[in-house]
C-alpha cells in the first residue's frame, strides 16, 4: 500500500511538472493529464494498480460465496481507492468510478468512504456528468462528522463543480473558502492557495469586478508561487490599472523595465502586448501598434500570444480602414489562432472578406499599371522593364546574401563548444556537430520554420493556408507573369521578352483588362457597403467606376447601391440625385419599383417563397418519374413566377422531362437553349455534362480514338463492385474534425470488425471531403450511409446533420467527381442510381 501511494505521488508529480497552463484562459482548479499526454504516466499508475491489487488479493477475507467481507481488513478500502485514483489519472474514468462506488457502497462504516465520494464527484465532473455530482455533494454537505482532510478539500471539489456549470459567483465563494485555509497539517499548500487566488482573480475580472480582481492577483504574488504565475499576476495587475488614477506612466515604466530583464525573455511578447493594450486604452493608437508589432517580433514559442497580437494588429488596422494591412494580419492570426477561440468563426469570416477585397484592389492596381506601361512608347517601355529587371536582380542578390549570412550564423552556432550543447550519452569524446544535439541550431531551425510557415499543428496539408477565393484566377495568369513572386519557378526569369509578352497590347487584351477593372471596382464597392458597412469607401469606389466607365454593365446596380449609401449618410441631395437617375433611366427595373413602392420588397420575398415551394413540388414529381405532370408543372412555374432565381431550374426540369418523353434529340436541343439563356446558372455545368454524354453516345468513335480524352467523362454504375462512402462537410476544420471523431466512434461501436480507413481532403473552395474505405457492394455502402444519418450521437452542436452530404461512390467515379467538383451533378446521379437500393424502398 505504501509503494502504491508512492507510485501515485510520482505519477501526479510527473503530470504537474509537465503541465503548461494557458494563463489567457481561466485556469482549471485541478491539474489532470491531457488525453494526448496520458500515456507518459501509465507506468507509475499501472504499478500502483498492481501493488494495491496484490494487497487486496493477499489480505482481503472472503465469505463462502467468494464475496469480500468489507470489515475484515483495515487497508483494503484504501487500496480500492488507490486503484480508482490510478484509473482516473489514466483517463479510464468508468473503471475508476467502479472502484469508488464499491468503497462508498460497501465500506459505509469507514471514514474512507468520504474520500471515495469526493473522487466520484471529480470523476463525474471530468466526464461531463455534473448532474450526477449533485446528490453526492448534498450528502457530504449535510454530513456533520467529515474527516478534517475531506472537510478541507470539499470546497475545492465543489468549486470545480460550480465552474463546470458556469456558476461563477458560487465558484468564487468556494475558492475563497479554500484559499483562506491555512491549517499546516491538513490544509492547502501555499502553491495550491496561490492557484485558487489566481482563479478567483480571473473570475472576478470576467465579472468586471476589476478592483477586487487586482486584490486577488496581488494575493497570488504574496504567496510566492512559481515565477510564471507571479509574472502573469503582475501583467494582469498592470492591465487592470485604472488610467484615471494617473498610474499609467508608472505601470508602463515598470513593464518596460521587465522587458529588459533576461529572466523575462520568454515573456517579452506578453509584456509588449500588455503595453499595447494600455496605450490602446489611452487612445494612443500609433504607440499601441508599435508595441503589438514588437510582441509579434519577440514571440517564438507562445502560439496563443502570437495569435492574439496578430489579431489586435488586424482589428486596429480594420478600424482605421487600412484593409490591406488588416487582411495580412488577420491571415496570420487565423494560421496561429486555436479553433476554440470564442470569436474564431467571426475572425475567419472577416479574414475571407478582406482577402477577397484586397484581391479586387490589387486587380485594379495591377491592370492600371499594365495599361500605363502599354501607353508608353516602345523605347520607354523597354527602358521601364530593364530598370525593373535590375531592381529584381538586386532584390534577389540581397535575399541570397541574407540566406548566406543566416547559414553562417547557424553553422557558427552548431560549432560552439560542448559546454553549451552537451553531447548525449555515449558521445562524450566528440564535439556536438550533429544538428539535433545542439539546442541552439534546433531553436534557429524552428524559428526559421515558424517565420516562413507560421506555427502549425502536426497534421495533413500543414502547408495550406485556407484561402477563401482566388479572384479572376484564370484571367490573371498571364498578367501575373509580371510579378515574379507569383511565378512557379524559384529563380526570376530576367529576359525582357518574358515581362513584355503578356501586356495588353491589342484591342482584345485591352478590353479584357478594362472588364477586370470594372468588375473589381463594383465588387470593391459592394464589399465596402454590404459586408464592411463602410459607406464612404463604397461611395468612392462606385463613383470612380461610373466616372471612368460610364454606361458599364453594373451601372444600374451601382446607382442603387449609391442611393442606399447616401441614404445611410443622410445626404439628401445625393440620395435624390440617384433616385431620379434610377427612375428616369431604368423606370421598369426592380430597383425603380423598390424605390416607388415600399411594399414591393415584401411582395418579392413572398413570391420567391412561393416559387421555392412550387419548384420543390415540381422536382419531387420529376423524381417520382411522373414526367408528364412534371413537364406541366415546370411550364406553369415559368409562366406563373416569371423572372426569379428558380427560372433556370424550372427550365432544366422541363428539358429533362422533354428528353424522357420525346427522346435524346429533344433533350439536346432543350439543354443547349437553356445554356444559351442562362450561361452562369448553377444548372449549366450539369447541362454541359449531359450534353457531353449525348455527344459521346452519338459519336463513340470520335471519343474512343482520342488519346488525350479520359475513358470516363461520365459517372458509371456497377453495384456489385467495391464502393467507398464520401461525406462532404463545410471547409471548416472544427466541423470536419468533429465529424471525423464522431464517425470513428460510430465505426467502433457498430462496425468494430471492419477496420475502416478514414481520410479527408479539400474539395473545392467550400467543402472538405471525408472518405471511408471500403465496402464490398453498393448496397453495403448505401446501408452504411443510412445508419450514419440515423444515429442520434453522430451529430451535435459542432457538426449538424444539415452540414453533411453523404454518398456511396464507385472508386472509378472518384477521379471524375474530384475533377468536376459538381456536387449537384453527383446528387442527381446518386438519386437515379443508389436511392433504389435503400432499405426504405
Amino acid at each position: 500500500y505504501y509503494y502504491s501511494n508512492e507510485s501515485i505521488d510520482d505519477g501526479i508529480y510527473k503530470i504537474e511538472k509537465a503541465n503548461k497552463d494557458n494563463f489567457e484562459k481561466i485556469l482549471p482548479v485541478y491539474i489532470y493529464p491531457a488525453p494526448d499526454q496520458v500515456k507518459s504516466t501509465f507506468a507509475e499508475f499501472d504499478k500502483a494498480i498492481k501493488k494495491s491489487s496484490l494487497c487486496i488479493q493477499k489480505h482481503a477475507i472472503k465469505d463462502g460465496n467468494g464475496n469480500e467481507i468489507p470489515t475484515s481488513g483495515k487497508w483494503i478500502d484504501n487500496n480500492w481507492i488507490n486503484i480508482g485514483v490510478s484509473h482516473f489519472y489514466k483517463r479510464e474514468f468508468f473503471s475508476g468510478a467502479e472502484s469508488f462506488e464499491y468503497v462508498a457502497r460497501n465500506y459505509n462504516k469507514s471514514k474512507d468512504k468520504y474520500e471515495a465520494m469526493l473522487w466520484l464527484i471529480k470523476t463525474n465532473n471530468e466526464i461531463g456528468s455534473v448532474s450526477s455530482s449533485e446528490p453526492i455533494i448534498s450528502l457530504l454537505k449535510n454530513e456533520k462528522h467529515l474527516p478534517l482532510k475531506i472537510k478541507n478539500e470539499f470546497p475545492i471539489v465543489v468549486a470545480d463543480y460550480y465552474m463546470r456549470r458556469g456558476q461563477w459567483s458560487e465558484a468564487i465563494a468556494k475558492l475563497m473558502e479554500a484559499s483562506r485555509n491555512n491549517n499546516l497539517f491538513f490544509g492547502v499548500k501555499k502553491s495550491k492557495r496561490a492557484r485558487y487566488n489566481f482563479i478567483i482573480a480571473q473570475l472576478l475580472e470576467q465579472q468586471k469586478d476589476y478592483k477586487r480582481a487586482v486584490t486577488y492577483y496581488k494575493k497570488t504574488i504574496d504567496l510566492k508561487p512559481n515565477y510564471e504565475m507571479i509574472f502573469y499576476s503582475k501583467i494582469r495587475v498592470a492591465k487592470l490599472s485604472d488610467p484615471k488614477n494617473g498610474n499609467s506612466q508608472k505601470t508602463i515604466k515598470s513593464l518596460l523595465k521587465m522587458s529588459k530583464e533576461f529572466k523575462n525573455s520568454d515573456y517579452y511578447d506578453v509584456i509588449f502586448y500588455t503595453l499595447g493594450e494600455i496605450e490602446e486604452r489611452q487612445k494612443n493608437t500609433p504607440k499601441a501598434l508599435e508595441y503589438y508589432k514588437r510582441s509579434v517580433k519577440t514571440s517564438i514559442g507562445n502560439v496563443n500570444q502570437k495569435a492574439l497580437s496578430y489579431l489586435k494588429l488586424g482589428e486596429i488596422n480594420f478600424d482605421l480602414t487600412n484593409y490591406e494591412s488588416a487582411a495580412s494580419y488577420y491571415d496570420s492570426a487565423v494560421v496561429t489562432l486555436p479553433n476554440d477561440h470564442p470569436d474564431y468563426e467571426r475572425i475567419v469570416a472577416r479574414k475571407k472578406t478582406l482577402e477577397v477585397l484586397v484581391g479586387h484592389i490589387k486587380t485594379i492596381a495591377r491592370e492600371d499599371s499594365l495599361q500605363r506601361i502599354v501607353k508608353m512608347s516602345e523605347t520607354d517601355r523597354q527602358l521601364y522593364v530593364d530598370k525593373m529587371i535590375i531592381r529584381l536582380k538586386e532584390e534577389e542578390e540581397r535575399k541570397q546574401k541574407e540566406m548566406e549570412e543566416a547559414k553562417l550564423k547557424q553553422e557558427a552556432a552548431s560549432n560552439k563548444p560542448p559546454a553549451i550543447a552537451p553531447a548525449p550519452p555515449g558521445f562524450s569524446g566528440q564535439s556536438a556537430t550533429f544538428y539535433f544535439y545542439n539546442p541552439n541550431t534546433v531553436a534557429l531551425g524552428m524559428a526559421d520554420f515558424n517565420k516562413k510557415w507560421g506555427i502549425r499543428k502536426l497534421e495533413d496539408n500543414w502547408r495550406r493556408i485556407n484561402k477563401a477565393m482566388n479572384i479572376d484566377s484564370e484571367e490573371e495568369k498571364g498578367a501575373d507573369s509580371l510579378n515574379p513572386a507569383k511565378n512557379s519557378k524559384m529563380s526570376i526569369v530576367k529576359s525582357r521578352d518574358y515581362y513584355l509578352k503578356n501586356l495588353p497590347l491589342n484591342d482584345s487584351l485591352l478590353n479584357l483588362s478594362h472588364n477586370k477593372i470594372i468588375r473589381a471596382f463594383y465588387m470593391t464597392g459592394s464589399i465596402y457597403k454590404e459586408e464592411l458597412n463602410n459607406t464612404k469607401k463604397a461611395i468612392l469606389a462606385l463613383e470612380e467606376l461610373n466616372k471612368r466607365y460610364p454606361a458599364n454593365k453594373y451601372e444600374l446596380n451601382s446607382y442603387y447601391m449609391l442611393y442606399r449609401s447616401f441614404q445611410a449618410e443622410k445626404n439628401e441631395p445625393k440620395t435624390d440625385y440617384y433616385k431620379k437617375k434610377i427612375i428616369g433611366e431604368y423606370p421598369k427595373s426592380e430597383f425603380a419599383l423598390l424605390i416607388n413602392d415600399p411594399n414591393y420588397a415584401q411582395q418579392l420575398s413572398t413570391q420567391k417563397g412561393e416559387a421555392e415551394n412550387f419548384y420543390t413540388e415540381t422536382y419531387q414529381t420529376y423524381h417520382a418519374a411522373n414526367y408528364q405532370l412534371a413537364l406541366a408543372k415546370s411550364t406553369e412555374g415559368l409562366k406563373k413566377y416569371g423572372k426569379n432565381d428558380y427560372q433556370p431550374k424550372f427550365e432544366f426540369i422541363k428539358a429533362m422531362c422533354l428528353g424522357k418523353l420525346y427522346g435524346i434529340d429533344t433533350l439536346e436541343y432543350s439543354l443547349k437553349s437553356l445554356i444559351t439563356k442562362y450561361p452562369e446558372s448553377e444548372v449549366s455545368p450539369l447541362s454541359n455534362d449531359i450534353l457531353l454524354s449525348i455527344k459521346k453516345k452519338k459519336n463513340p468513335d470520335l471519343f474512343n480514338n482520342s488519346a488525350n480524352k479520359s475513358d470516363a467523362d461520365t459517372f458509371i454504375v456497377s453495384n456489385d463492385e467495391e464502393h467507398f462512402v464520401v461525406a462532404f462537410t463545410p471547409d471548416n476544420t472544427k466541423k470536419t474534425d468533429a465529424f471525423k471523431t464522431n464517425l470513428g466512434a460510430f465505426n467502433g461501436v457498430y462496425y468494430g470488425a471492419k477496420k475502416f480507413n478514414i481520410t479527408s481532403t479539400i474539395f473545392g473552395n467550400k467543402n472538405q471531403m471525408v472518405m471511408v474505405k471500403s465496402f464490398a457492394t453498393a448496397k453495403d455502402a448505401v446501408n452504411y450511409c443510412e445508419n450514419v444519418l440515423a444515429d442520434p450521437d453522430m451529430f451535435n452542436d459542432d457538426i449538424r446533420k444539415e452540414d453533411v452530404l453523404l454518398y456511396p461512390v464507385l472508386p472509378s467515379n472518384m477521379q471524375l467527381l474530384y475533377k468536376k467538383k459538381n456536387l449537384e451533378s453527383y446528387k442527381l446521379f446518386n438519386d437515379d442510381n443508389y436511392k433504389k437500393l435503400s432499405s426504405k424502398n
